[in-house]
């Protein structure tokens, strides 16, 4: 029993983790839109590429087939 909390609550951690990046950036981009709109445009577009960046890096680590 022990074990499979301890797997769940390994799950649900990495599910927080994306949460709160997401969070972040949502509240940054509506805080630089808050400012400036062109500010908000450019925040939003480097939140977009570190999103894609980190996006690519995890598929590129996943690579060699799955069930492990």
């Amino acid at each position: 029993m022990r074990k499979i909390v301890t797997k769940l609550k390994q799950q649900l951690w990495k599910y927080i983790d994306i949460i709160f990046y997401f969070a972040g950036l949502i509240s940054i981009t509506i805080g630089a839109f808050y400012i400036n709109k062109p500010l908000g445009y450019i925040v939003c577009g480097i939140a977009f590429l570190i999103s894609g960046y980190l996006v690519e890096l995890i598929a590129s680590q996943n690579k060699g087939g799955g069930g492990k």
